[in-house]
């Protein structure tokens, strides 16, 4: 059959054509159908602004042949049109059995494929399928009303209440999960209510359900999926038969990992106590936990609890004291206190804290400045260098190992052939994602082009990528002079090397002077400067005179590199070059609405950067086709590594206005240089440490706060600075979030610790919500012997009236 006959009409028409043809005239057919798939479903601008797929139309009609032709493992079948389940189920039918359910694993993620997938496996033409990806897609399902409630929906979908109860003790994970589904439809559309209903009228069984709400609490999911069936069992409205029954179940939980978990215990058992059929003996055997777990309410609760029950059955005044004693070292000042209390006690008094004096660190100018401190270790054979590009490909946000892989292939004179053979499959597809970063296809392009394929060389780019595409361009055509090569982690050059190597190639090309100047180190240039008076070529003044030797009358590309290298803080390097750098840039930061109305954080530095089309300061400039560059900007950070202050003000703003759990790691791009090799931040760089302290996002947190750790340890950033940096975020603060972090600080460093709550609090309203935890810490590392407070912190705390626990934490404060 001639292709153009069997693509015509509607694709269950195609199909039933397909399916007549043997498997002879079908396999013939595969290579023009696969052509006529990749040709109508290309995506191209249809017209100006307006962008589709080719033909979409010939593209659904090949993709439809394509179901009944391809091999069962062939993973384009993932990438295929899918017009109806009525067409996967025509295409599992013709399989053998063997092959359906390989099929049908592949696809039970889409949605369309999900419904004919059930119903086959419904009518026993199918095994059955239990995966990850099938019980997501309940969720799909549920998303798609009709008009109809979900309780209607689930009680006429066959067997809908059956697998209902097996969803049920699923986790899941994103938003296939009840409790991220739930959030964001109507109550008519969301599970807990189709539950209360279906249980209403008999339809479920509600005490399977109660008990099944508790067997979940018990296997720690995550907080925001656990609370769900907390919420639930309490939308049951159970009876006091039944809290009675599952008493010791609600006893059982006060040892959950989780707060809230642990808080729905103590209420539950409270309750149980109200009605007077509480097992007190139980209750206490598991209260201590409670008592000594975070938050402060469910702790109180614990202890009125085991007061309570102390008090009506003296015999157990022992089993009460356990409570009362876990709580002798709770977080919160008025939980000890209530602890201390009831226990007769003093308590005891918290250890002193050695006196450290902890400076404000300035930085250094730049030409005082240590830069040259861990030297980048280049691999030399054709196994490490496969080693370090095969990294990269997993991980192309290293960006101090991309420079090493660079320096180790020119340095390389055996072929590396063979040595990157196992990474030709996973970068040719890299290389082919249409829509992938552009450095990782940069990447793959070089391996490629070093393992033998025929690749097309990057083109010339501008911005920060120009360097990375002339060296990369220059290892492919094998005319490499890597004059720029860094020699020092953080993309630092040692200016003697880059002398001595322009000794041995005075013309060497523009690009890679330019970058070599672009990295230039401050250590050793008056040393570098007297072995560039032997200089020749094209680019020895402008040498010279990046280094501190005469000015120069040039005005290109590598004259404003020089005049970079020289006055890394002059806004303007045209100026410069005149000999005006102007005052050094400084910068300042601000909390507030952009032009969309969203908040955002924004560094800026003064005066604004006069950028001319040069690659440097991170400066992007449009192109007719630009490329996508992802979201990380590690690399940017070491083509230039004057430009680490830009790319931390860059993180930070990032960080602040992209705050999800599951998200780009732009932390990648600016906090492990603190890690590895520590220096004293700027201002761009403690905003990005106070504004890491304060996400939710507990990679970037993790981070951080390492990052602030090991600066503290080592003397390198100011206590006040970074508590003034936290200031500048104020009404955005969570202090029942960022309490918990400074706590970890100050265990470490409770001098330090206190000197940033000194410099934080002034900023804070005092009605802000939650300062009480920034208080009560404060008071516990005054009390310790960290230090006082300012006087500007007192007459602060005069501001706090009346009995709420920030008045109470700032009484205690002010003594």
């Amino acid at each position: 059959m001639q292709l153009n006959a069997l693509l015509t009409g509607q694709p269950a028409d195609v199909l039933t054509r397909t399916l007549e043809l043997s498997p002879a005239e079908r396999k013939a057919l595969l290579p023009d159908l696969l052509a006529a798939f990749k040709d109508g479903s290309e995506f191209v601008e249809i017209e100006p602004n307006t962008y589709g797929a080719r033909n979409p139309i010939r593209g659904e009609q090949a993709a439809t042949a394509l179901w009944a032709i391809l091999p069962a493992g062939d993973p384009l079948l993932r990438k295929l049109w899918l017009a109806s389940p009525t067409i996967l189920e025509r295409v599992l039918r013709d399989r053998p059995l063997a092959e359906r359910k390989s099929i049908a694993l592949r696809m039970i993620g889409h949605q369309t494929a999900w419904k004919a997938i059930r119903r086959m496996v419904r009518d026993g033409d199918l095994e059955p399928i239990r995966t990850p990806e099938y019980h997501a897609g309940w969720f799909g399902w549920a998303g798609r009303s009709d008009g109809k409630p979900l309780a209607e929906r689930l009680r006429t979908e066959p067997e809908g209440l059956t697998e209902l109860w097996e969803l049920l003790t699923l986790e899941g994970n994103g938003d296939a999960s009840f409790a991220a589904y739930d959030k964001y439809v109507h109550d008519e559309n969301k599970f807990s209510t189709a539950l209360l209903e279906l249980t209403g009228t008999g339809e479920l069984d509600r005490t399977r359900l109660l008990d099944l709400t508790l067997d979940i609490l018990a296997r720690d999911f995550a907080a925001f999926r656990a609370q769900w069936y907390a919420a639930l069992h309490e939308a049951l409205e159970p009876t006091p038969d039944e809290r009675t029954a599952a008493q010791n179940r609600y006893a059982r939980l006060c040892g959950s990992g989780l707060p809230r978990t642990v808080s729905f215990a103590v209420k539950s058992l409270s309750l149980v106590d109200k009605q007077g059929t509480l097992d007190g003996e139980v209750a206490l055997q598991h209260l201590p936990a409670a008592a000594a777990g975070r938050g402060a309410a469910t702790a109180k609760l614990a202890l009125r609890l085991a007061g309570r029950i102390a008090d009506r059955r003296p015999e157990l005044t022992d089993l009460a004291n356990e409570v009362f004693e876990a709580a002798l070292t709770h977080e919160a000042s008025d939980v000890r206190a209530l602890a201390t209390a009831r226990l007769g006690v003093t308590p005891d008094a918290p250890a002193d804290i050695e006196t450290v004096v902890y400076p404000e660190p300035v930085r250094p100018p730049w030409h005082q400045r240590e830069t040259l401190t861990l030297p980048l270790e280049i691999p030399d054979t054709p196994a490490a260098i496969a080693e370090a590009l095969s990294s990269l490909l997993a991980d192309p946000d290293q960006a101090d190992l991309f420079l090493a892989a660079l320096d180790g292939i020119h340095r390389v004179e055996a072929d590396l052939t063979d040595a990157l053979k196992p990474l030709v499959k996973r970068a040719t597809k890299i290389a082919g994602e249409k829509y992938g970063a552009a450095i990782p296809k940069l990447l793959a392009t070089l391996v490629l082009g070093l393992s033998g394929r025929d690749v097309t060389h990057p083109p010339q780019v501008e911005g920060w990528r120009r360097s990375l595409h002339h060296r990369i361009t220059a290892l492919l055509e094998g005319t490499a002079v890597p004059v720029s090569a860094a020699t020092h982690q953080g993309g630092w050059l040692d200016p003697v090397v880059f002398v001595s190597r322009m000794l041995e190639h005075p013309e060497a090309p523009e690009d890679d002077v330019a970058d070599a100047l672009l990295r230039l180190a401050p250590d050793t240039r008056p040393e570098a400067l007297t072995l560039a008076s032997a200089l020749t070529g094209p680019h020895a003044d402008t040498i010279r005179y990046a280094l501190g030797g005469p000015s120069i009358s040039q005005t290109g590309w590598t004259a404003l590199a020089a005049a970079r290298a020289r006055h890394p803080e002059a806004a303007d390097p045209v100026a410069a070059l005149r000999g005006e750098p102007g005052t050094p840039m400084t910068w300042s930061a601000k909390v507030g609405p952009n032009a969309y109305d969203l908040e955002e954080l924004d560094i800026q530095e003064t005066p604004e950067i006069v950028s001319p089309k040069a690659p440097w300061l991170g400066v992007l400039f449009d192109a007719p086709d630009p490329e996508w560059l992802g979201f990380t900007n590690c690399h940017e950070a070491v083509s230039s590594p004057y430009d680490r202050d830009y790319v931390e003000a860059m993180v930070a703003g990032n960080l602040f206005f992209n705050d999800i759990e599951v998200g780009y790691p732009v932390e990648k791009a600016a906090l492990p240089p603190f890690l590895d090799r520590p220096s004293i931040p700027g201002f761009p760089g403690t905003m990005l440490l106070a504004t890491t302290l304060a996400l939710k996002r507990p990679a970037a947190v993790q981070l951080g706060t390492d990052a602030v750790l090991t600066l503290l340890d080592r003397k390198m950033v100011g206590p006040r600075a970074l508590g003034e940096a936290l200031g500048i975020l104020g009404p955005h603060l969570i202090p029942t979030r960022l309490a918990p972090r400074l706590s970890t600080i100050a265990n470490e460093h409770p001098i330090a610790a206190l000197s940033l709550l000194d410099a934080l609090l002034p900023a804070l309203a005092p009605d802000h919500r939650g300062v009480f935890a920034l208080l009560e810490l404060t008071a516990d590392l005054v009390e310790r012997g960290a230090g006082p407070i300012s006087s500007e912190t007192k007459e602060w705390l005069t501001r706090f009236k009346g009995s709420s626990k920030a008045a109470k934490a700032a009484s205690r404060l002010s003594r």
